[in-house]
């Protein structure tokens, strides 16, 4: 069954084909799929290592999507053992709090690509006290950058204890490129560690972790049906509206070129000949794009879809917990693809 993704902009049906198809009624597929997204989300953040180890392990023939995920996160962890940001554990804890209620928050009301909320309605008002001050658990996005015009109201509610004047929002969807200014080499969610590491004070408190968990859900069926893709197509539609003419300057590449130069292959990735990806950068009006985060940010966007159409493909065989997500969806695309699908 051919599905026709338009609906949520013109844009998207050539977005999705930058990554392969995939059937989720098929094992081979899924095992195929699922891996080669995990390998290429650890290559750009840095855990190819732990994921080449991890992968074998995931070898479960009832949910190899579940399999695979635990797998990816596990690696992440592994490598996150030896990346000491050194957030105190106040910080931690606070973060952790935040992450928690915002998943559940964002998960209920279809949102959790990115998360908006009051911070002085959430655990702790996202304040954490150090050094006898208290400080902001995350940084404030309000600038406008490359996934939004920036987010300065409405205004918290309640007096805040740290100085939020606005309202806190997160892009877990493309974690660990949170925030919509700050697409440097290093994701800044990477950084949500704490410097006592995996002592037993800090076992329940794995922030980077939780981040990295609530991109990977977005990758399955049930969460993905969950969110509403609307707001991920808008995300998208701004995020390439100020970065292609910033691309539209790039040569193509078409196999061969010169070392060292900077190009953008069919698929729209970028790809540095005969040189590395991780020095490469875009410059544009809304600040400096690294290569490697510009890859990763337009994979997630793919990936979102390619999830989307294959679910919407193979759901009149998915169940009807799915189905019953996809019939009270507010996205009024799902509904009608729902109602074609039980047509047919």
């Amino acid at each position: 069954m051919t599905i026709d993704l338009s609906c949520y902009g013109d844009d998207i049906p050539r977005l999705v084909d930058a990554v392969p198809d995939f059937e989720l009624r098929s094992a081979m597929d899924i095992h195929t799929w699922y891996r080669a997204e995990w390998k290429a989300i650890a290559e750009t953040i840095g855990f190819s290592q732990q994921i080449a180890a991890a992968l074998p392990g995931a070898r479960a023939l009832t949910d190899r999507i579940a399999a695979t995920n635990a797998a990816g996160l596990t690696a992440f962890y592994e490598w996150t053992r030896a990346q000491r940001a050194g957030l105190s554990e106040s910080q931690v804890r606070t973060q952790q709090a935040v992450l928690d209620n915002l998943a559940l928050r964002g998960r209920e009301h279809g949102e959790l690509w990115r998360v908006t909320y009051d911070p002085t309605m959430l655990p702790s008002g996202a304040c954490f006290s150090e050094g006898g001050r208290m400080h902001r658990a995350f940084d404030p996005d309000t600038a406008a950058g490359y996934f939004g015009d920036g987010w300065s109201g409405p205004p918290p509610q309640a007096e805040s204890a740290c100085g939020w004047t606005t309202p806190l929002v997160l892009h877990l969807g493309t974690f660990p490129w949170v925030y919509s200014s700050r697409l440097d080499a290093t994701g800044p969610g990477v950084r949500w560690i704490g410097a006592g590491g995996l002592s037993a004070a800090y076992a329940p408190y794995d922030p980077h972790l939780s981040g990295m968990r609530a991109m990977a859900s977005l990758l399955t069926p049930e969460v993905n049906l969950l969110q509403d893709a609307r707001q991920v197509a808008q995300i998208f539609e701004h995020f390439h509206r100020h970065t292609a003419p910033l691309i539209a300057r790039l040569p193509q590449f078409t196999g061969r070129g010169e070392a060292g130069r900077l190009y953008v292959r069919p698929s729209g990735f970028l790809h540095v000949h005969q040189g590395s990806l991780h020095v490469a950068s875009l410059m544009g009006p809304r600040g400096r794009i690294a290569a490697p985060a510009y890859n990763y940010v337009l994979r997630r966007f793919a990936s979102f879809f390619a999830v989307r159409r294959a679910t919407l493909r193979a759901l009149p065989a998915l169940g009807p917990e799915l189905q019953r997500i996809a019939a009270t969806s507010a996205d009024p695309c799902l509904r009608q693809h729902l109602e074609v699908a039980r047509a047919s």
